[in-house]
């Protein structure tokens, strides 16, 4: 429950043309930003992140358990 009661995690892109932004987010991405925010390590097989190509609000998942996904808000910003 600790994923879901953060909020959104913050995801600075650079930018490109209106909402485009440069690159894509992986889920070692989310991973890092787990690791710098939260102090915890998550495994990235457990991970899964939809296909980001533009600054918005997104929905990840983490595995927490064969019963038990967590769902992760993104949000994702041209800086």
């Amino acid at each position: 429950r600790v994923f879901e009661t953060i909020g959104a995690f913050k995801v600075p892109r650079k930018g490109g043309k209106g909402k485009q932004i440069f690159g894509s987010v992986t889920a070692q991405d989310l991973i890092d930003i787990i690791k710098s925010q939260l102090n915890r390590d998550v495994d990235k097989r457990l991970v899964e992140v939809p296909e980001i190509r533009e600054v918005g609000e997104y929905v990840a998942e983490i595995k927490l358990h064969p019963d038990v996904t967590a769902k992760v808000r993104l949000t994702v910003y041209a800086k």
